[in-house]
């Protein structure tokens, strides 16, 4: 009978044990966010106009293009003329350095790794150098920046098609006029492509939509496990609810019960064993996460310090650290309190009657 009673005390200890263990699993989640100028410019500031002015290869490669619509400040309405902000790209025109063919060796194999047929590649390849420089001036003719995009110390390559004729791939070399019109007209577009993200970054408003990841209990017989994935979900529902052109208060407090109960789930489960603090690390973590995107970065920085000092994987505390810090100085640099906010960007006008956001 003793040895009845010790074997079922044994089992009861291994059952709590189990159940009081904390397994956590990878989920993740969609949500919408902006980001803000990293050099904002005048708050008035809402179009832009583009003009390039390009060498004679270029000219004759665009043949009736325009390349002016091409140009994207996203968060900004582009006019043919007078905008508040007028963008110029000076190109120079490619110098072909060097002309060759590159080739290259097929080779399959069967399942035994035995070589069953080979075959050559050849395409035509050019190294080129060009120089490209951007002047940004606003409507009043104040210079904004100035600075060398591409300079000629620059080389590139170009390769074409690969074709399994060594002759067929020289006789595309011999056309060099065709081809190095085809290359300029590539590069130029390249190049507006290229600066259409540099000033996207510096004074406009990207739109992003990024998946995310937080870490959730997955031990089923942990006695927190129903009601810790269903306040999960609560916040993951709310994230995905966000638009950028829209309030993030209404979101705010619809995740107020999902919060209440992550930071009593800590208070509940505040022992020192590796179970109690991997299970506060992922409350420390959603909430981090979650005060990130809907612009809390004091209470997002809060958690992440916390999470740290919980000594459960710090490194998780420190980027969430970091990218606390990064959206509060990002906020600050732009004097807003929030990235969500509505742009009406086919309601903006030129310098002469400038329509703003709200939001402001």
């Amino acid at each position: 009978m003793r040895k009845i009673s010790a074997l079922f005390a044994c089992l009861v200890l291994v059952v709590t044990t189990m159940a009081q263990r904390v397994d956590l699993d990878r989920f993740s989640f969609q949500v919408n966010y902006r980001e803000l100028p990293q050099l904002p410019l005048d708050s008035s500031f809402r179009t832009y106009d583009f003009s390039c002015d390009i060498g004679p290869l270029m000219k004759l490669a665009l043949g009736n293009e325009s390349p002016a619509e091409r140009l994207e400040i996203m968060g900004w309405k582009w006019l043919p003329a007078n905008g508040h902000v007028s963008v110029q790209l000076k190109m120079e025109d490619l110098i072909i350095t060097k002309s060759d063919i590159n080739q290259r060796e097929e080779i399959k194999k069967d399942k035994n790794g035995n070589i069953v047929s080979k075959r050559m590649w050849y395409a035509p390849r050019l190294t080129y150098t060009y120089a490209a420089r951007v002047l940004i001036r606003d409507y009043t003719g104040r210079q904004i920046d100035e600075y060398q995009m591409v300079n000629r110390q620059q080389t590139f390559t170009y390769q074409g098609t690969e074709v399994g004729n060594k002759i067929a791939a020289f006789n595309v070399l011999l056309n060099m006029v065709v081809l190095t019109t085809q290359v300029s007209r590539e590069v130029l577009y390249n190049t507006i492509y290229q600066l259409s993200g540099n000033l996207t970054r510096q004074y406009g408003y990207l739109e992003k939509r990024v998946s995310d990841m937080v870490w959730v209990v997955s031990n089923r017989k942990h006695p927190e496990y129903n009601r810790f994935r269903n306040n999960w979900g609560i916040v993951k529902n709310a994230l995905f609810k966000i638009n950028t052109n829209e309030s993030v208060e209404p979101i705010w407090k619809e995740v107020q019960p999902a919060i209440a109960y992550f930071e009593k789930l800590r208070r509940e489960y505040d022992g020192n064993s590796k179970h109690d603090r991997k299970l506060r690390y992922a409350t420390h973590f959603i909430l981090s996460k979650l005060y990130f995107y809907l612009d809390k970065p004091e209470l997002a920085q809060r958690e992440a310090s916390d999470l740290i000092l919980n000594a459960y994987d710090q490194r998780d505390g420190y980027h969430l650290e970091s990218m606390a810090n990064y959206l509060k100085n990002e906020l600050a640099n732009n004097r807003r309190s929030t990235r969500y906010f509505p742009l009406y960007i086919q309601s903006f006008e030129g310098p002469q009657n400038v329509s703003l956001y709200s939001g402001q």
